[in-house]
């Protein structure tokens, strides 16, 4: 297992692990697929520029080496929530993070796996940080409309307006059964669109 002198692991997934940075205000993930691990650092400074991940601040991508992402420690700004760490954001907090998942589909990326234990919120306004994109792929033509649409339609469900999402699918869908790859992306944005104005969910959705 990877260790240097005085680092402290604070988190491990399917994937890697993560160990607190030897220069303070970072953390290193350590990967053993240099291939995937190259992928994921790419997918993540694509985010990182929307303003949706942590920054990458350097990378240790060596054949000789076990592969390693050095980036932003977010953990004295953000904090994670829920009770379950391999439970799903619920309300307000799907809501956000289905409004990113939208915004990386339009960028032409699609971000799975996106548990409590993959996600921060920033401590005062609750704005979601994505972490971890070892389940990421490039996305175009059906399967963006595809990634775009069903950020849209978990985003209504999680406001509390499952019937909208249910309404979103159905017609773009009808589209894309049909080969009509553009008009569906046009109503995947026209919802995605009225997503993104939503600000808060009824209490009792919370």
């Amino acid at each position: 297992m990877f260790r240097k002198a005085g680092q402290r692991m604070i988190g491990e997934g399917r994937y890697g692990q993560v160990f607190e940075g030897i220069i303070p205000g970072r953390v290193t993930k350590v990967g053993e697929d240099i291939r995937a691990m190259q992928e994921e650092a790419e997918f993540q400074k694509r985010a990182a520029g929307m303003r949706l991940a942590p920054a990458v601040t350097d990378t240790g991508l060596n054949a000789d080496y076990m592969p390693t992402i050095e980036m932003t420690d977010l953990r004295n700004n953000y904090e994670r929530h829920g009770q379950k760490a391999r439970g799903f954001p619920e309300g307000i907090d799907a809501v956000r993070v289905n409004q990113q998942l939208g915004q990386l589909a339009l960028n032409n990326m699609y971000l799975g796996d996106r548990h409590n234990n993959n996600v921060f919120y920033n401590k005062m306004t609750g704005r979601p940080q994505q972490i971890d994109f070892g389940i990421a792929r490039n996305v175009e033509g059906y399967d963006q409309v595809q990634a775009l649409t069903n950020a849209t339609s978990d985003g209504f469900e999680a406001a509390g307006i499952p019937d909208m999402g249910d309404l979103l699918r159905g017609i773009v869908y009808d589209y894309l059964e049909g080969g009509q790859v553009d008009e569906a992306m046009d109503v995947a944005k026209q919802g995605f669109s009225r997503l993104q104005k939503i600000k808060n969910v009824a209490p009792s959705m919370v």
